[in-house]
């Protein structure tokens, strides 16, 4: 099971996005979301601290990839 995700990762596995924290009200792209892949598991760690992650399995991804390329054309 993946530990979250870290600062250990490679570069190359690892993404970091600015996004808006609705439930803490900072301004559009103040907060940090940290994306990393972790052999066949994709996390996200809201607000980088290890503590709430959401991990996903590659067809789970998948869903939300398939989505996005709906959505965004």
């Amino acid at each position: 099971m993946a530990e979250g995700a870290t600062s250990r990762a490679r570069p190359a596995n690892r993404r970091a996005i600015g996004v808006t924290c609705a439930l803490h009200k900072g301004p559009r792209g103040f907060a940090n979301l940290v994306m990393e892949k972790q052999g066949s598991e994709i996390i996200l760690d809201p607000h980088v601290t290890g503590e709430c992650v959401i991990i996903l399995q590659e067809d789970q991804a998948r869903v939300i990839r398939d989505a996005l390329i709906e959505w965004l054309g």
